[in-house]
């Protein structure tokens, strides 16, 4: 099991930082019931169709906390989500409803009329682009809207305003995001196809899972982007950043070695015995 009686060099301070993607599934492991109780929650809040946007709201100020590894509980911090952003998130959740309804529309009329071999015209294949292409981009910008709508005072026109820019900011963070959104919902589909018991897994997993992958993708660019440059005008940290202390000025008692001390050597007991003189 290891020599013990040997010290090591220590653990340098630049290896202490957990990576991303180990972050992830350490979270993940630690409130993965919670995700479960939060999407029956989310379900449930959804069957008034039009509470659709009140209900992410809810769900996506949970996740939020989660994504950046602090305490939410999940019952309160919805419900109080759910009515501090309650006309907000109605106004926008009707236009996704809106959107959303011509997008589906748009992708099954466009696509029907490209097929059709009667039809010799590009102009539906071109339509079909772009459908597909405005439906991601507004997808990718949802995500940011509930992020903002959750975590700043803006309003909903600024909100929109910035979502559209940070579309486009951090194409590998979106990417990430987008592809869960498209892959899980397949995956979940081709399960209840294959069995119908499936389907229970429609109540405790897809809604709150997509959305913990899309806060922890996304929110940092909205920290990034929109957050921190509102603290630093105004000469303050960002309270959800990690406090960097700086010692530079003061008077160094002790200093951390980590990763510099050399490993300690035993010496070893001479098996001679003493002379007495």
């Amino acid at each position: 099991m290891g020599n013990y009686n040997k010290a090591g060099s220590g653990i340098a301070k630049d290896n202490q930082s957990k990576g991303r993607l180990k972050l992830f599934f350490e979270i993940l492991g630690v409130r993965i019931w919670k995700l479960f109780a939060l999407n029956l929650i989310y379900l449930i809040a959804c069957i008034p169709v039009v509470t659709v946007g009140p209900a992410t709201a809810g769900m996506i100020k949970v996740l939020k906390n989660y994504s950046i590894d602090k305490n939410a509980y999940v019952w309160l911090d919805f419900i109080e989500s759910y009515k501090k952003n309650f006309f907000k998130a109605l106004v926008i959740g009707i236009v996704d409803l809106i959107a959303y309804f011509g997008l589906i529309s748009g992708y099954f009329i466009y696509s029907t009329l490209a097929l059709d071999p009667e039809r010799t015209s590009t102009i539906y294949y071109v339509l079909f682009i772009v459908t597909i292409s405005v439906g991601f981009m507004f997808t990718i910008m949802n995500y940011y809207i509930y992020l903002m709508l959750v975590s700043t005072d803006l309003s909903v026109k600024n909100i929109v305003k910035n979502a559209v820019a940070l579309t486009f900011l951090s194409p590998k963070n979106n990417g990430i995001a987008l592809l869960s959104n498209i892959i899980l919902p397949i995956m979940m589909f081709l399960l209840i196809k294959l069995n119908l018991q499936f389907f229970i897994f429609l109540f405790i997993f897809p809604a709150s899972f997509i959305g913990f992958i899309v806060c922890f993708c996304c929110y940092p660019v909205v920290q990034k982007y929109v957050i921190n440059p509102y603290y630093e005008s105004r000469g303050e940290q960002n309270p959800e950043s990690p406090v960097i202390v700086n010692n530079e000025d003061e008077d160094v008692i002790f200093e951390d070695m980590g990763g510099k001390e050399k490993p300690v050597e035993i010496k070893k007991k001479s098996r001679k015995g003493k002379i007495i003189s």
